[in-house]
This record gives structure tokens, C-alpha cells and sequence, in this order.
């Protein structure tokens, strides 16, 4: 078909405009997510990579800025800077996305003419660099402090030896900081570095000699003479001599913010009041119960809260103090509440006396004492609701150091007194059993408690307790609602323990059986090792004392009347040898080799004696002396040894036997010559 005319000379035209626009199309289409054509980043072509590839490359550049070393001088000195220092980041992600809208940011038209332009023209989209200004002044200082040998100077003070010395302000030379900074970001953000020489210039101090001599005339009041603090409240005064003052004044001449600040050094003054720091910084003390035990009264004693020294309060209180009349606040600060606190107290309004138990003692015992000790120790302890308390717990070990002496004690089941670590506060088992008693009747849970391995007289039978460290011990449990106060009272015979608090009106009492399986004592002999008996003699060492078995029970009776047993407790006792001393050769019950009392045989006949002490085992030896009377001829005139002695069995007694001489010639007497 042939086209008119017109319709030619239109449509010629028409496709040479459509044909870019195709190749437009088409391009757009195949670069839709790359950077448009000739775009840079800071100098960097990014143009036709796409939006990942394009960060990689920014990045790139980047770590480049990063390792490359910057080179200042200042006053002929050079310093070499790494863009680490002063941290130099670069906005890559924001850049690079910037990067992507160029070109696409009109509408249709207006994009496809910028397509158009991008054949001939390109586009730089900024790169923006960041630094830390805290790192370059930094740097700056320490290069003024290296390169500049007369920088200006402020002025200072200082206490020496009790005075004032002062340094006055001098002027000198700095680095110009603005400049400064400004070429420092400016080398730094570009890998073609040259070098700068920082500028400097005259530097006045920011103080004048006045300024300094009246900031020295204050400081010299500061230390003048001495001052007296005083913390009203818990009576606590502390007093700074004129030399304390003078070893804790500091001055700080601060430039940046133009003052010159005097002050005592906190670590200084803390240093000077650590010995005493126990006086003014107090643990809080728990609300009590003073009770008179003598009425059952009950009151309650304050509780109060701890306190803290106010360092920074102490500080300006001296200053003031100093440049004052001398005297001023000690300030504190309010420490932590006590762990039972005044309001806590006032709520238990139904506090009585539970129980009372009683025991009794021989004045002047070394045990005495270590009862006594304990009881002093254990006074005034309070339970609260829900808790488990202790005698070893509340008293710890038994030492000389708490005042506890040496005194018997049961160690192994036997009676011991009193080189064993254990006779340390011997006797006191008597307080744990007249605590547990109080503890019993007051109707507390019983959580651990040991009888004595032999029954004394002294205590009930199943309800009484021995102590030891860290065991046996007495433990209970406050299984009421309200706080539990034990106190205690002695005499020189008697310790008492009662209970107060409130345990809904409960009453406890016991039913103790009778003795079961009595196991009588056995006699024991005991070898007489300091040689004071003989045979046949013997003293009681000690008494016996029956083992047998005994249970109790814990009955308790409700306001309502209502019986219940709560508490059931068997016990066997062990029996106890009764000792006595006798002589070694009857320790073993039968006479073993003992010693034979000699007779006296003086008077008999040399035969009669012989035979006498031959019935007893023992021997005889004769030794004939002269006897001047007949009737004592072959009479026995003495032993060897005497009457009444212990010899052994089987020993030789030497008898002295008399032989008559009428005095005659040929006599055995002798005679003269003549």
C-alpha cells in the first residue's frame, strides 16, 4: 500500500524522536538498580555498578583514608597523625544511596533528558567524613606540650610545709586551634596529602597575678588554725589540726572554666578519720524489748537507722569551717533501716511471759562461771516469726578469750576435767538444759536437742539438753507469729531462762513415764597410782548412776481446752561405774601380789617368830646379840624391818635373838688379859 504524503512527512520525523527514546527505555530497563552513567562519589566512578557493588567500592576508598598517615609540624617539629586517632568514619551507606537517585529524581521527561545528558556530562555526589574533636584537641595538646617550650601558664598553688607557695600566671605561645582543626580535617580527608605547618600564636593565661594572690589569701585562712566538727545526733566530734589542714588543702587552677577552686583532698581526709570511722559510720540498730523480769513488763526500745559519713557534705562543712569561726557540721547521711524496726516492735502488742525454767548450781564451781558467761551471752537474744535460733549459733565456740575457764565436762560418755579443748566453758550444759526446758514449756518447736548420756539428779528426766560445739546444740523454731525474747537471770546457785512472746495462748506441760529397763550401776576399782592406800583401804572416787530408759510427751492445751500431744521424746540413759580408789594389787577385784603387814614377833621365841611370819609367806634370818638376863636367852628382841610395815610377800625379816652370857671366862663376852 502506498502511504500519502502527509502521512510520510509526519511519520519521518516521528521515529527519529521514538528511536532514542526506545534505546532509553531499553537502557533504563537493563540498569534499573545500578548508578546511573558518569556518577562519582567523591572522585570515585560508581557509575553503572550496582548499589552493592558501588558500597564495596566507597568502602574501598574508605579504608584507603583510614591507613593513610597525615604529616604536621609545629614550631619545626613533626608529628605523624593516623586517621585512627582522631576516628575518621565516612558515611558510605548515605552516600552511596544518594548515588542511586541520581539521574531518577523528575519525572519521565525530565529523567530522559538527564539520561540524554549523561552521554556528556558527569555528577559527584558528596562523600560526607566525620571526626572526633575530643581526639584532635588531644592530639594538639600533646603536641603543644612537645613543641612548644614556653606555653602560657595559669598560675598554681600549693601548701608546702605548712605554707602558701604560689606559682604566678606567665604568658607564651599555643597552637592556633581553630585553624588547626580546620587543616587537620582537611589533610585527613584526602589521600593526596602534602604536609601542613600548623600556625601558632601568643598565648595570655587566663589569670592574672591577682587573681592567684587573692585565691593564696583564702587558702592561707583555710589552713590558719584548727577546726572542730560536731555530728549532734550520735555525739561524735572531730577536730582537724592546722597541720591536718595543710596536708588535705588543695588548689586546682582550671583554665577551661576560669576559676580557681580551693579545697581539702578527699582521700586525705578520709585517710585522717579511718581510725575512727566505727564512731560516726554506725551499723543500724534492731528495735528491742526491754523487759523487767522481775514484773513481766514489757516496753519497747527504739530501733534506729545506720549511718554514712557525707564525704562530699564533709568536704564543704571543713571549708566552711575554716574560712568561719571552726566549728561546724560533721554531716551524715542516713544509713540502712535495722532489720527490725521501731514500728515493728509497736505492732506486737500481746507479748507475755510463755515459760520460766529454773536451775540450781554449788556456789563457786569453775562451771558456775561459764553458766553464768552463756547466760550473759544469750540475754536479750529476739527470734522473729518463722526463724531458727541457737545457743552455738548466738554464742559461737566457748574460748578463754569470751571469758569462759576451764571445767569438767562429759567427753566419750565419762566425766572429764581438764586438758581436753572441750572442758573450754565445761558445765554450760546446764544452761542448754535450762533453756531447753523454757523452750519446752513455751510450747517452740524443738528442731535439735541431745540428753546427756548419763542422768543427773539435777535435771528432769528426758527434758534436758547437753551442748558441745558445734554439736549437740539447742535449736528451736519461733512457730508463732510474733517475735520470741529469751532472757536470762543468775544467782550464785540458781540460772533462769523465760520466754516471752505469744504463742496464742497455748499451754505446755509434760508426762514423764516411769524408768524402763533399769540398768543398776557396777562397782569399779580404781589402782591407787600415788602410793597413799594400802590394802584393804578404799575411797569413793564417784557415784553411780542407774541407766534405764524414760519417755516424755509434750502435751499442749489450746485456749478452747482442746489436748493435744505435739512432742514425744525417748531417751536411754547409760549407767555409771561407782568408783573407788584402792591399792594396785586389788584394782583387779582380787588380791594380786599385795603386801604383808609385818607383825610385831619381839618378845617371842626365835622359833615361835620363825614359824609366825612363815604362816603370813613371809622369811626370817637370825642375828644372835648379847642379852644380860636369861629369860631372854633365844627371845626375839627386835625386827628388821618394824612392825606395821608393808613388805612384800616372800621378804626376809631380820630378827634380832638374844643369847644369854652370865659375863664368866670362856664366855662369848670377851674379857682382859690378864
Amino acid at each position: 500500500m502506498i502511504l500519502p504524503r502527509i502521512a510520510l512527512v509526519v511519520l519521518g520525523p516521528l521515529s527519529i524522536l521514538l528511536l532514542p527514546l526506545g534505546v532509553y527505555w531499553a537502557d533504563r530497563a537493563t540498569s534499573e538498580d545500578h548508578v546511573a552513567r558518569n556518577v562519582s562519589i567523591a572522585g570515585i566512578p560508581v557509575g553503572g555498578l550496582t548499589e552493592s557493588d558501588a558500597l564495596v567500592t566507597v568502602e574501598a576508598y574508605e579504608q584507603e583514608l583510614r591507613q593513610s598517615t597525615g604529616v604536621f609540624t609545629v614550631n619545626d617539629t613533626t608529628f605523624k597523625l593516623s586517621p585512627v586517632t582522631v576516628e575518621l568514619s565516612a558515611a558510605t551507606t548515605e552516600a552511596v544511596s544518594d548515588a542511586m537517585e541520581v539521574r531518577r529524581d523528575g519525572g519521565m521527561f525530565a529523567n530522559f533528558w538527564s539520561w540524554i545528558a549523561s552521554f556528556g556530562t558527569s555528577e559527584d555526589v558528596d562523600l560526607p567524613l566525620a571526626f572526633s574533636d575530643e581526639a584532635i584537641e588531644a592530639e594538639l595538646e600533646a603536641w603543644e606540650q612537645s613543641a612548644i617550650p614556653n606555653p602560657a601558664f595559669d598560675g598554681a598553688l600549693e601548701v608546702t610545709d605548712g605554707e602558701v607557695v604560689v606559682d604566678y600566671p606567665r604568658a607564651g605561645e599555643k597552637i592556633d586551634r581553630l585553624t588547626a582543626q580546620r587543616m587537620i580535617v582537611d589533610e585527613m580527608s584526602t589521600l593526596d596529602k602534602n604536609g601542613a605547618t600548623l600556625p601558632v600564636i601568643e598565648s595570655t593565661p587566663n589569670f592574672t597575678r591577682a587573681d592567684v594572690e587573692s585565691a593564696a589569701a583564702v587558702l592561707e585562712l583555710m589552713i590558719d588554725s584548727d577546726i572542730t566538727l560536731t555530728a549532734k545526733d550520735i555525739s561524735f566530734r572531730a577536730t582537724f589540726t592546722a597541720d591536718q589542714l595543710a596536708e588535705a588543702a588543695r588548689a586546682e587552677v582550671d583554665a577551661q572554666n576560669s576559676e580557681i577552686t580551693l579545697s581539702f583532698d578527699e582521700a586525705t581526709v578520709l585517710g585522717m578519720l579511718e581510725p575512727r570511722q566505727s564512731e560516726f559510720e554506725l551499723a543500724p540498730v534492731d528495735a528491742q524489748f526491754d523487759i523487767d523480769v522481775s514484773t513481766d513488763r514489757i516496753t519497747v526500745v527504739p530501733g534506729s537507722n545506720g549511718t554514712l559519713l557525707d564525704v562530699e557534705g564533709l568536704l564543704v562543712s571543713m571549708k566552711n569551717a575554716a574560712l568561719g569561726g571552726g566549728e561546724g557540721v560533721f554531716p551524715l547521711l542516713v544509713g540502712a533501716e535495722p532489720a527490725f524496726t521501731t514500728e515493728d516492735a509497736e505492732a506486737y502488742t500481746a507479748l507475755e511471759l510463755l515459760a520460766s525454767f529454773r536451775t540450781t548450781y554449788t556456789s563457786g564451781e569453775d562451771r558456775v562461771t561459764n553458766i553464768q558467761q552463756m547466760a550473759q551471752d544469750v540475754d536479750g537474744a529476739v527470734v522473729q516469726p518463722g526463724r531458727e535460733w541457737s545457743i552455738n549459733d548466738a554464742v559461737g565456740q566457748r574460748t578463754e578469750a569470751k571469758g569462759y575457764v576451764a571445767a569438767p565436762a562429759i567427753i566419750n560418755g565419762q566425766p572429764y576435767c581438764c586438758d581436753h579443748p572441750a572442758n573450754i566453758g565445761g558445765g554450760v550444759s546446764q544452761f542448754g538444759t535450762t533453756l531447753f526446758n523454757a523452750v519446752f514449756y513455751a510450747c517452740l518447736e524443738d528442731v535439735e536437742h541431745r540428753p546427756h548420756s548419763l542422768s543427773f539428779s539435777r535435771y528432769p528426766e528426758g527434758i534436758e539438753a547437753t551442748l558441745g560445739y558445734p554439736h549437740p546444740d539447742v535449736r528451736f523454731r519461733n512457730n508463732t507469729d510474733a517475735p520470741v525474747v529469751i532472757k536470762t537471770t543468775y544467782s550464785s546457785t540458781t540460772v533462769t531462762v523465760k520466754i516471752y512472746g505469744d504463742n496464742g495462748g497455748k499451754e505446755c506441760s509434760a508426762e514423764t513415764s516411769e524408768r524402763e529397763d533399769i540398768v543398776e550401776f557396777e562397782e569399779e576399782l580404781i589402782a591407787d597410782t600415788e602410793g597413799e592406800l594400802v590394802p584393804g583401804q578404799r575411797v569413793k572416787e564417784r557415784s553411780g548412776i542407774d541407766g534405764f530408759l524414760v519417755r516424755v510427751n509434750r502435751v499442749v492445751t489450746y485456749p478452747d481446752g482442746r489436748e493435744d500431744i505435739d512432742l514425744r521424746l525417748t531417751w536411754r540413759y547409760a549407767p555409771l561405774t561407782e568408783q573407788y580408789l584402792v591399792h594396785p594389787c586389788e584394782a583387779s577385784g582380787e588380791p594380786v601380789n599385795c603386801p604383808i603387814q609385818l607383825p610385831s614377833v619381839a618378845g617371842l621365841s626365835w622359833q615361835a617368830a620363825l614359824e609366825t611370819l612363815q604362816e603370813i609367806g613371809m622369811l626370817a634370818a637370825r642375828s644372835d646379840v648379847t642379852v644380860d638376863e636369861e629369860s631372854q636367852n633365844d627371845i626375839v628382841q627386835g625386827q628388821d624391818p618394824a612392825s606395821g610395815t608393808w613388805a612384800p610377800a616372800g621378804s626376809t625379816v631380820t630378827l634380832q635373838v638374844g643369847v644369854y652370857s652370865d659375863g664368866s671366862s670362856g664366855g662369848g663376852g670377851g674379857g682382859d688379859d690378864g
